[in-house]
């Protein structure tokens, strides 16, 4: 056998997916062999050698192409291994990908790949530079051994006398970064969906071999997103796609521009180039290196893509810049609650298109919704018969309204409720012309505390994290209910059993509200003053001299203005939050805006400086995010000031010309939440960080000239997340990191670390730990064995 034959090989993506490189001389009869039988039984379809290549293809080609798009590669290193170019070459190569790669170490130690030119390898390079190989080839090679030593793998070492679990647990690690498609969550009741799917089905398998479009389209509410989710996960069962990714936009519709949000697309770029290539791109921000990612995805064969809530052309644009480069057979899923935007992605596509329309429920079919959720039955108790029969009817066939409706009923069948509650509900309802009216009955049955935590939800925090909301809650005395935080998280609890809002999935569990419940909160919140949404009627307020003392908050994000008047406040003496319009200027006295502000989002602010005489010392919720302009916090004059002894949480993320944070950042000892992501000019922390005692989580991704930080680091006991990612000047990390509590480190990218220190091993409460493409780390520390609750280790290149 050859050289070439002796390194491995590959094929078209869309017939493997494992990619086995090895030496075949060495190890193919012993151990790769009986690897690739294993993983076959296992379902998975890995490429061995050059006899797997299809007959008629250039070989060089295809195992290009087969090596470039593996969702894994399994590296098996023997101690004849480097005497192979094409073995080196692929291991090069296996690296660029991005993709993981698992080291199996065969007859040999990862010592031996971090010192090649005077080991085990030694000889093998001496013949490479002896037979013309360039510096930079050797280099190349040299390099790819070294990083490859950097991974966690198998040493075969450790399996003398059980070859076979070697194998098993290679197989094992395969199947953990090759997870076949996951379902998504559906609702417990589907009632109605197996027609509606049916047909969907039916239209997307009738569309050809071409790539297929299908839009649902239907008012909020009506149940595009249960059916897009059932559609879904009929595909995931029957394995049909061998890719499939599931996006939801959750974005206000009212913003004009993909700028408006900077974080959805990115977040959903990265969650696409994931599920489809099993790629962790750093920059799906920027739309040309996205692009590159999304073209490979045509060699991955037939792929299906959901894409729920869209309600401009530019958002669905910014997740699939061309539909044209997808494999044949791809389907394309789009919901939306507008038909002109999907009359919008189909025209100058060439995609075979249908766009369904998801109506109402039928008689029976809400019904028996409404009764599952109302009696946790299919049909309702002879008693109530009747009067649900209204109640049904009364909401329209609106799938959301009925759930609403009848999880709020469901404890409220008591004897004595039957002529109050239920009449009462039966009355409104009948009488309700709009499905408003309808969600509004759920409102209206709601406690005191519940429906000012609604109002609260509905035109602020509905799309803050549930603890920046109970921050606030929590700073603000008697704004929901006088009887502490026990009473704020039962009202918390009351809607989300009441399906008015949700906590989403994720560590940080932001709020959920449908569109429909936003729009009915705000409408109520206006009439009762306790919230403004909308600038005009803030300035009649105004002009009328209206003393607001129930307004507790006023969002004006939706505005088209970019000057605010201070003024406009001073008669809303008991304002407790405020959001700005992004990038507006404001104008007058600051120093006169409401003392009992708590939460303040300015963001974008076009000021260098936060203004000295802006009073924030009873803010709990800071947010100056994406402010390019601001290049520090306050003014050298202002350095002293106790300034915000009350904050909670500070958002300086995307704030591009800070170069460092002032010292009396330290004054602010109940600080839990920092964020300076993406702050790539900020060169250090102060000293004083190590003052922010109750410091919880800290995240600095991004901040790519940050060098070194400081040893007052190790005074914050508390914290328990620091995100570093892409931090790529900084070279080391502090010895006092093993006084905190960490749960969460995260080094991704961080390309300059060369050694990580002692103290990790001493971090007993890490369960986290991300060294994802740490390029200069030579090797982990021997106190990460002694983590004990490590759960994640990534140390893949």
């Amino acid at each position: 056998m050859n050289d070439f034959e002796a390194a491995t090989s590959g094929a078209v993506m869309a017939d493997f997916d494992v990619f086995l490189n090895h030496r075949g001389p060495d190890v193919k009869a012993t151990f790769v062999s009986h690897l690739e039988d294993a993983l076959r039984c296992a379902g998975f379809r890995p490429f061995l050698d050059a006899r797997s290549l299809m007959k008629g293809n250039p070989a060089l080609k295809s195992i290009d192409q087969a090596l470039d798009m593996a969702q894994v590669h399994v590296a098996v290193v023997s101690r004849r291994y480097a005497e192979s170019k094409y073995c080196l070459n692929e291991l090069v190569a296996m690296m660029r990908t991005g993709k993981p790669v698992i080291p199996v170490f065969y007859n040999v130690e990862p010592v031996d790949l971090r010192y090649v030119e005077s080991g085990l390898f030694a000889k093998a390079f001496e013949k490479h530079k002896a037979s013309g190989r360039t510096e930079k080839k050797i280099s190349e090679w040299r390099d790819a051994l070294k990083a490859l030593a950097g991974l966690t793998g198998f040493r075969s070492a450790n399996y003398k006398t059980d070859e076979a679990k070697l194998k098993r647990e290679v197989v094992n690690e395969v199947a953990r970064l090759i997870p076949s498609n996951q379902p998504v969550e559906v609702d417990q009741y589907r009632v109605g969906l197996e027609r509606r799917t049916k047909s969907c089905i039916e239209l997307l398998e009738n569309m050809g071999d071409g790539v297929g479009f299908l839009g649902l389209v239907g008012m909020g509410g009506v149940g595009k997103t249960t059916l897009a989710r059932e559609i879904y996960n009929h595909y995931v069962t029957t394995n049909k796609f061998r890719c499939m990714s599931y996006l939801e936009i959750h974005q206000d519709p009212s913003t004009s521009t993909l700028q408006d949000k900077p974080t959805w697309l990115k977040n959903l770029r990265k969650q696409l180039l994931w599920d489809l290539l099993r790629v962790q791109d750093t920059t799906p921000n920027h739309t040309s290196k996205y692009t590159i990612w999304f073209q490979k995805i045509s060699i991955e064969g037939p792929v299906f893509i959901v894409i729920d809530d869209v309600h401009k052309l530019g958002q669905f644009e910014g997740l699939l810049p061309s539909t044209s480069i997808l494999h044949p057979s791809s389907r394309i899923i789009v919901t939306s609650r507008d038909c002109s935007v999907l009359n919008n992605v189909i025209r100058h596509r060439n995609v075979l298109h249908h766009i369904y329309d998801v109506c109402s429920l039928d008689w029976d079919e809400s019904n028996m919704l409404f009764n599952q959720h109302a009696f946790n039955n299919k049909k309702a108790p002879k008693a109530y018969k009747e009067i649900a029969k209204d109640v049904v009817k009364a909401c329209g066939g609106l799938p959301l309204a009925l759930k609403v409706i009848g999880s709020s009923l469901f404890d409220k069948r008591l004897d004595g409720d039957k002529e109050t509650i239920w009449v009462e509900a039966k009355d409104v309802l009948r009488k309700s012309t709009n499905v408003m009216g309808v969600l509004k009955w759920s409102y209206d049955s709601l406690s005191e505390s519940d429906k000012l935590m609604f109002l609260d939800i509905t035109c602020i925090f509905y799309d803050k994290t549930m603890e920046e909301a109970l921050a606030c809650w929590e700073g603000c005395k008697n704004i929901i209910s006088s009887s502490g935080a026990c009473t704020l998280q039962t009202s918390l609890r009351n809607l989300i059993d009441k399906k008015l809002i949700v906590i989403r999935n994720g560590y940080c569990k932001k709020i959920g509200v449908h569109d429909l419940l936003i729009d009915l909160g705000q409408e109520i919140a206006v009439k009762t003053k306790r919230h403004f949404v909308d600038d005009r009627l803030l300035k009649a307020a105004r002009k009328e001299n209206q003393v607001l003392m129930n307004t507790v908050g006023i969002n004006l994000e939706r505005s088209q203005k970019r000057k605010f008047k201070v003024e406009s406040l001073s008669n809303t003496p008991n304002l407790h939050y405020l959001r700005l319009p992004d990038g507006c200027y404001v104008n007058g006295n600051l120093s006169s805006m409401p003392k009992k502000l708590r939460l303040l989002q300015w963001r974008n602010m076009p000021l260098a400086y936060a203004p000295m005489e802006l009073n924030l010392t009873s803010l709990t919720s800071l947010n100056f995010s994406y402010s390019s302009n601001l290049a520090s916090l306050w003014t050298k004059s202002n350095e002293t000031l106790k300034v915000c002894p009350n904050l909670l949480r500070l958002n300086l993320s995307g704030c591009t010309s800070i170069t460092n944070l002032p010292e009396s950042i330290g004054d602010s000892s109940r600080l839990q939440y920092l964020d300076l992501t993406n702050c790539n000019k900020l060169k250090k922390l102060p000293n004083s960080i190590g003052q922010l005692s109750q410091l919880k989580h800290l995240d600095m991704h991004g901040c790519s000239k940050l060098k070194e930080l400081p040893n007052s680091l190790g005074q914050l006991k508390g914290l328990e997340q620091l995100y570093l990612s892409w931090c790529t000047s900084l070279k080391t990390l502090p010895e006092t990191l093993a006084n905190t509590k960490l749960r969460g480190l995260s080094l991704w990218g961080c390309t300059s670390i060369t050694k990580l220190p002692d103290c990790i091993g001493q971090l007993t409460a890490l369960r986290t730990l991300d060294l994802w493409r740490c390029d200069s780390l030579e090797a982990l520390p021997d106190g990460v064995g002694a983590l004990s609750n490590l759960q994640i280790l990534d140390a893949s290149y």
